[in-house]
């Protein structure tokens, strides 16, 4: 591709139009995943080759390369974020109306009615590319909100399959499912573990009892403790987000991972 091709769409903000798409390390199908970008969520585009445009992703400055059909003309800030593991949206307020399609926790909406979350209406009227869409209050909050828990967050992850570079419902893996999460409590964690373990929280010592919401880290891998003893991770082994003893875990993981890295403490829960 020309380089005055390049330049002429550089730095065009856009918006990720489909429920998720691939972010890749190569302008291919065939290509590595190295995330995905969820619904609502911005990208900037910096460059151009073929059927994919590269650029960086607005939520955490994630590079690569994303297929064009994905993205469209950025239309607005969004105003709300989904809550839930999943939610459908439907072309009426209607729930027998015809499905449009489903969002994933994280993906960004924005309600084009500004009604309260308390009144008695239980749908809520949002702006897609593809037209209004509808759907449930409940499993949406504003961008700004905080949840008391967010390892319960994590928690409503459990049984989700597990995917290298996966980030939505579909398929996730061990440092998505902390990013998420923390997402919730207006913690922007970085997409890998390896940047996860030098950045968030504070170390702990080995000998330190752990808590609801400590990270421990291997080469490569992340958990989050439910308490002082289970560990819940996006692993390979169960190939789904599972929940097990930290010490029966432990052996295990070393003979892929090595040792713990770190153990990190976010914030009190």
């Amino acid at each position: 591709m020309a380089q005055t091709d390049n330049a002429h769409i550089a730095y065009t903000k856009m918006q990720v139009s489909l429920p998720s798409i691939g972010l890749y390390d190569a302008p291919r199908d065939d290509a590595g995943l190295d995330t995905q970008c969820l619904f609502g969520e911005g990208f900037t585009v910096t460059g151009q080759k073929g059927d994919f445009y590269h650029g960086k992703l607005s939520t955490d400055g994630y590079e690569g390369y994303v297929p064009k059909v994905g993205l469209t003309p950025y239309m607005t800030d969004a105003t709300h974020r989904v809550i839930v593991p999943r939610s459908l949206v439907t072309r009426r307020a209607d729930i027998k109306s015809g499905m449009m399609f489903g969002l994933s926790l994280g993906a960004q909406v924005t309600v084009l009615d500004n009604a309260d979350l308390t009144t008695a209406s239980q749908t809520a009227h949002i702006l897609t590319p593809q037209g209004d869409g509808f759907m449930p209050w409940r499993h949406l909050v504003p961008r700004d909100h905080v949840v008391a828990d967010w390892v319960a967050i994590a928690e409503s992850l459990l049984g989700t399959p597990y995917g290298w570079g996966g980030r939505d419902s579909g398929g996730l893996d061990c440092s998505a499912l902390v990013q998420l999460a923390l997402q919730t409590v207006g913690v922007f964690a970085p997409r890998d573990s390896g940047p996860q373990a030098a950045n968030l929280g504070n170390p702990i010592a080995d000998d330190a009892l752990l808590k609801r919401g400590d990270l421990i880290f291997w080469k490569g891998h992340v958990g989050i403790m439910q308490d002082a003893v289970n560990l819940l991770h996006a692993n390979a082994y169960h190939m789904q987000v599972a929940s097990e003893n930290l010490r029966n875990a432990m052996p295990r993981i070393a003979q892929e991972a090595g040792d713990v890295t770190t153990r990190r403490r976010i914030l009190p829960i």
